[in-house]
């Protein structure tokens, strides 16, 4: 079935495919909306721009694999992963946000995503329905940020940095309701004690515990960066700190060196010059900061514990966990393209606590998409994951960066790699996303064991699990539909699966490892 829906302007708003099955209500939010429902399908426009068109229910159910059977490695077309629903989002394009994930009422877990056009929508992974109270819209500002969840039920919180680098003055800290709408909104300068215009932040906002017990803090377009308590929106003591330059790299937030407070561990841009009597140079920086910033410090650069200092941008948001020798923790990153002949471009690089490298890895692309830390082959120990933006897909010894396999996609990738425990078997099942769609691959030897989603993702997979005890993946990109760019969104279920949690030690289930972002995996493997 095919519904084009026309607007007062006579444009085509939204189109509505459904193969049948009931859908539930979905929810008018503005006044200038449409609503058209059969049994069959519902849609809602919003502000003029769809923000919906109808659930896609899955195809007839495959034949069930045996409880803890996954598939054989080199499986051809979607192996073990069944489409339990899909959506696709008119006019409204996913681009580098992955899907955040949380339980905001009663039905359970739902994804959130944000779009290029600005809006912000949760969605139920047991059937794709709108959660009450979304989409939120931010009048036009893009979200290229992954949504961070803290709390759960009424009190959940939902964070989302608003903004693109093709409008740097535009955006700022947004902190949204479990029912979607806005909490607190804040927005920073570009220098210092206030001065100069707004900066956007494409950075998502981790959240952890800096100060006040529930913090948020993400790097901005412009030289400076907040953080602020989760509840009130209001900034915390030694912030906002003077980045020095841009920072689109999410932080991760590990109790490194006390089990009280969180610090702060990050990448960043640098450009040559001279602030505050510290000396940069061109390249970037990927640095720990005290939770307390600058706090009782004499300038708003100070407070850092410690930083590596490279010849390339690091726009890749660091993993932190134990991979290092003597099961000490280490922090890996990509790096970034913005400096031409830089020896620290298409590196993954590894340092201490003490910011000192361990090793760096050379890849065949560019490692702008962010690492894994995951026991891929399930021997106990923590290796790292990584993707290139040729689209080769590394596993790497996390204690020397040695290669332990690499598998070429023959897809571009932008998104970086996730993990899942293979059901009723120690080793981790990786997802790569890439131009053609997810890939699962065998972290035990890289070989593809399925392939779906026929739209481009340059964000990651989200991992979930189901209502029904299976393993649920989520997956959000970008196609073109009637010759415009808009959104899609999918969810999956591995066949034949059955767990009582995805968050198992040795996974990665999601961008920056969970739904705080935290950007660390602290459980013991043994």
């Amino acid at each position: 079935m095919l519904i084009l829906i026309a607007g007062d302007d006579s444009r085509v708003l939204f189109m509505i495919t459904a193969s049948g099955g009931t859908m539930p209500a979905i929810k008018r939010t503005a006044t200038r909306a449409c609503v058209i429902a059969t049994t069959a399908i519902a849609a809602v426009v919003i502000s003029g721009i769809s923000v919906d068109v109808a659930t896609q229910p899955a195809p007839a159910a495959a034949a069930e694999l045996a409880p803890g059977v996954v598939a054989a490695p080199g499986a051809v077309g979607n192996g073990p992963l069944e489409l339990v629903w899909e959506r696709t989002l008119y006019a409204q394009p996913i681009t580098t946000g992955s899907p955040g994930l949380g339980v905001l009422d009663e039905q359970g877990n739902s994804v959130i995503v944000g779009t290029m056009a600005g809006t912000a929508i949760a969605m139920h992974t047991s059937d794709g329905s709108t959660v009450d109270g979304w989409p939120y819209s931010t009048g036009g500002l893009a979200i290229t940020s992954t949504p961070s969840v803290a709390g759960s039920g009424d009190a959940a919180q939902v964070f989302i940095g608003v903004g693109w680098a093709g409008a740097r003055t535009k955006g700022g800290y947004l902190a949204l309701t479990n029912d979607g709408n806005k909490d607190w909104y804040r927005q920073v300068t570009l220098y210092p004690n206030n001065r100069g215009e707004k900066r956007g932040v494409m950075s998502s906002l981790s959240v952890g515990n800096l100060y006040s017990g529930t913090d948020v803090i993400g790097g901005s377009m412009g030289q400076m960066q907040l953080a602020m308590g989760a509840r009130t929106g209001k900034t915390i003591p030694g912030f906002p700190w003077l980045m020095a330059d841009t920072n689109f790299s999410t932080p991760a937030l590990a109790k490194i060196f006390t089990s009280d407070k969180d610090y702060i561990i990050e990448g960043g841009d640098s450009t040559a010059g001279t602030s505050y009597s510290q000396s940069y140079k061109n390249g970037g920086h990927l640095r720990i900061l005290r939770p307390t910033g600058n706090k009782s410090k004499k300038a708003p650069n100070d407070g850092l514990i410690c930083q590596l200092n490279t010849d390339q941008v690091i726009q890749s948001s660091p993993a932190v966990g134990r991979i290092l020798a003597n099961n000490s923790v280490g922090i890996v990153s990509g790096t970034g393209v913005f400096y031409s002949k830089a020896k620290y471009t298409n590196k993954i690089v590894a340092m201490n606590t003490k910011c000192t490298k361990k090793w760096t890895a050379l890849l065949d692309g560019d490692t702008r998409s962010s690492p894994a830390i995951a026991d891929v082959l399930g021997r106990g120990t923590l290796d790292v994951v990584a993707a290139s933006g040729k689209g080769t897909i590394y596993a790497l010894n996390g204690r020397t960066g040695k290669t332990i396999w690499s598998k070429k996609l023959g897809y571009s990738t932008f998104g970086g790699p996730t993990t899942f425990q293979a059901p009723g078997a120690d080793f981790q099942y990786v997802l790569a996303p890439t131009k053609k769609g997810l890939f699962m691959l065998d972290g035990r030897d890289g070989s593809i064991v399925a392939l779906v989603g026929d739209f481009t993702l340059k964000s990651s997979a989200t991992v979930s699990r189901n209502a029904d005890g299976s393993i649920g993946i989520t997956i959000a990109g970008a196609d073109t539909i009637n010759g415009t760019a808009s959104g899609r969104v999918a969810h999956y279920k591995v066949v034949g699966s059955s767990v009582e949690t995805v968050d198992t030690p040795g996974a990665w289930p999601m961008f920056h490892h969970d739904p705080k972002l935290s950007g660390y995996t602290s459980q013991p493997l043994n």
